[in-house]
Parts: structure tokens; sequence; C-alpha cells
């Protein structure tokens, strides 16, 4: 018959998976090879796929800047104050 407690079996020499890790690792190379078919494609005189090429380095670029100006808030860390709360001194114009 089988084995009591009816749980998996696991195989010894199974590693556990690294929860995603190869997955996107799998992905960025995929991702890679992608864009370098379509750079290739560009360098052969397919006009069409120019905005393919711009795009993505623009995107990255500016997810960059993002990071480096401190952009997005982490678990833990407070919200900034929101606009025209007290405390925040308006500078005296004429309206």
């Amino acid at each position: 018959m089988g084995r009591s407690g009816g749980g998996r079996v696991r195989s010894a020499h199974r590693r556990p998976d690294d929860a995603g890790g190869v997955w996107i690792l799998t992905g960025m190379v995929l991702g890679a090879l992608l864009y370098a078919g379509i750079v290739l494609m560009a360098i052969a005189g397919f006009t069409s796929v120019l905005p393919l090429v711009v795009i993505p380095p623009v995107l990255i670029a500016l997810i960059g800047a993002n990071s480096l100006l401190g952009g997005g808030r982490s678990r833990g860390r407070p919200t900034g104050r929101p606009i025209g709360s007290p405390g925040v001194e308006e500078a005296d114009e004429p309206r």
C-alpha cells in the first residue's frame, strides 16, 4: 500500500525553487534577446520597429531618474506632507 500521512513526497535531490528568481532572470534574458532582434530589424531597414527601439531605453531612464530623485516610498517611511498642510510657508504673492 502507500505511505500513511497523505502528505506530498519530496525527492531528496530536488532543490526548492528560489521564489521566482529563475523566472525573473529568464524574462530578462529573453527580453534582451527580443530587443536585440528588434534592433537588428531596425538596422536592416524596417523603420516600423523604431518606436520599439526608442521607447524601452527612455522608460528605463525615467524609472532610473525617479529612483535617483528619491521617488517611491518604501514601507515604514512616512509619506510626504499633503499640499497646503499647516506649517508650509507660502510665498507672499499678489493675486
